[in-house]
């Protein structure tokens, strides 16, 4: 009798399932992993296996027990700890957040927690070049609570002292840095260096908006009649249409990005 010898195909979406579960059998052994993420261990890569080891066990935990509020702050501070040497760092972070805030829900009094995604939102930095503060503002507003709750928290003022800093409110950062130090005077040294941080970080982005600034001024090449004539002249055709899409003019714009001098009153922004 002859044996069958067929080979058994799976088909695109058969495919896709089973790489979703896959992926969520893997998820699972990190509650709170989006599947839809990189694979743990691929994020976890190169990083300290002690914490590694850690986040792990925090991970544990909240396996077993989903409203275990320490487990939750513990393993967003080190899965936040982890993000500073993962190279897909962004993936530990929003757990880290995902963390605190449950951590919060669960318990609003949580100063830890609060302290915790302060810390956390004011690492994430800003969406400076769309003057986009959302990350600063939150970081102000979990500092605010954490300070509320424990008023001798020297690292909550000195967190929410830089955070105003970043945001050029020097009054009130000034006024956050005297109480932290006047609370913990071995502060200075972190609080003078992240300073120094700050104050290099507005010098790349005033240089950064001034490269852009300078990228977005051009003048119109008149003599340039159609996309081909403007690309001999290094320039960029722009078309202007109307509402229906239709095309209703075009012109060469040639980029001023290297002029160093003053605008002039025939170029175009």
């Amino acid at each position: 009798m002859k044996r069958s010898n067929r080979m058994c195909r799976l088909s695109t979406s058969g495919m896709i399932a089973l790489a979703l579960l896959v992926a969520g059998r893997a998820a699972a052994q990190v509650p709170g992993w989006d599947p839809r993420w990189p694979d743990v261990a691929r994020v976890l890569a190169g990083c300290d296996p002690r914490e590694v080891r850690e986040f792990r066990q925090q991970s544990a935990l909240i396996a077993r027990n989903p409203n275990d509020e320490g487990a939750l702050v513990n393993r967003g501070v080190w899965a936040h700890r982890l993000a500073k040497t993962s190279r897909l760092d962004m993936y530990l972070d929003w757990l880290a957040a995902k963390d605190f805030e449950r951590a919060i829900k669960l318990d609003p009094k949580d100063f830890t927690a609060w302290h915790n995604y302060g810390d956390l939102n004011y690492d994430s930095g800003d969406m400076w070049a769309i003057n986009d503060h959302s990350n600063r503002n939150r970081a102000l507003w979990a500092f605010n609570h954490a300070i509320a709750l424990n008023p001798r928290s020297a690292r909550s003022y000195l967190g929410r002292g830089w955070t105003y800093y970043e945001l050029n409110d020097v009054a009130h950062a000034n006024a956050d840095f005297q109480k932290a130090l006047q609370l913990d005077p071995s502060l200075r040294a972190d609080m003078q260096k992240e300073i120094a941080n700050i104050q290099e970080r507005h010098r790349q982005e005033d240089a950064a908006r001034g490269t852009l600034s300078q990228m977005s001024r051009y003048y119109v090449l008149k003599t340039a009649r159609n996309e081909r004539e403007c690309a001999e002249g290094k320039g960029s055709w722009v078309i202007t249409t109307s509402k229906d899409g239709h095309i209703t003019s075009g012109e060469c714009h040639v980029s001023m990005a290297l002029y160093p001098g003053p605008t002039q009153p025939w170029e175009g922004k």
